[in-house]
């Protein structure tokens, strides 16, 4: 994307955002844009009302919106130890599922609401009620075939490995038989789904799925 494009693409989502979380600041370093400032909110699970407020960065990358912004929680509250990625930014979830999650918005409102936010009301809530809102997704690669197994309705991460080479390495033979093993060639069982997939994913992202689901 131009750089004027970046700029004022990021500068128009940024003023939805402001006019909902006041207390946020856009600053640009190093040729990006990013986000600094407090996010409050009020969400309820279950009869259990949680309101509350985090400090947090926002890195915006120059490739926005074909990149997902990355953020890290800057108040010291929430561990280490709960989701976060090797270079401290929260892990909002697998790789591929925060794509699909963001794509279906692609604004930085849409970011923060959903991806954000049930974050940061996941942990409140577990804080509080010693697990999980929605669920939790094991670390590294075992969640990641988790991921998989959910997103193609199978059961065995076996299978669910040999779908994501087919993603990763982008090479899909439509007449092959189904890696489930239905009997059925891939085009009228999985195919469907994995063509789905392969049009509106990056590579990259199966890429560095395939690699971390090595080390289950």
């Amino acid at each position: 994307m131009a750089d004027a494009s970046y700029d004022e693409l990021v500068k128009k989502q940024f003023q939805e955002v402001c006019a909902k979380y006041q207390s946020l600041n856009l600053k640009e370093s190093d040729n990006c844009f990013y986000i600094l400032g407090t996010i409050g909110f009020t969400s309820e699970f279950e009869g259990v009302k949680i309101q509350d407020a985090f400090e947090l960065f926002i890195a915006i990358p120059r490739e926005y919106p074909n990149k997902i912004p990355a953020v890290k929680e800057i108040g010291g509250r929430i561990p280490k130890e709960f989701h976060h990625n090797g270079d401290d930014t929260l892990c909002l979830g697998t790789p591929v599922d925060t794509w699909i999650k963001f794509s279906k918005h692609k604004t930085l409102i849409g970011f923060v609401e959903f991806l954000i936010i049930p974050f940061l009301f996941s942990f409140c809530f577990k804080s509080k009620m010693g697990r999980m809102p929605f669920g939790e997704r094991t670390h590294y690669g075992e969640g990641i075939l988790e991921f998989y197994c959910e997103f193609f309705k199978i059961k065995d991460f076996v299978v669910a490995q040999k779908f994501l080479k087919i993603l990763a390495s982008g090479q899909y033979s439509r007449n092959k038989p189904c890696p489930c093993d239905s009997g059925i060639r891939l085009k009228k069982c999985h195919g469907p789904k994995l063509r789905e997939a392969m049009n509106t994913i990056p590579l990259e992202y199966f890429e560095y799925e395939y690699k971390q689901s090595q080390f289950h």
